[in-house]
């Protein structure tokens, strides 16, 4: 029975281990545009908002849909 558990307890390591990393590499939400997704101030080509309130105002609006 023990190498069922550790067989399992493997597999839910492994399986977390590939989550995080998932996440980490992975870009989640819309592409940078070079400008402010909320706000459309001009911005560098790897952000996608000018500041965390730009950020947390979209993501307000397109969780209901509206962006």
């Amino acid at each position: 029975m023990s190498d069922l558990v550790d067989n399992a307890n493997v597999t839910a390591e492994y399986l977390a281990r590939l989550a995080v990393k998932n996440a980490r590499t992975e870009k989640q939400g819309p592409k940078p545009t070079g400008h402010c997704l909320n706000c459309g101030e001009t911005l560098d080509e790897e952000r996608r908002w000018c500041d965390r309130d730009c950020a947390t105002d979209w993501e307000k609006l397109n969780s209901r849909g509206l962006a």
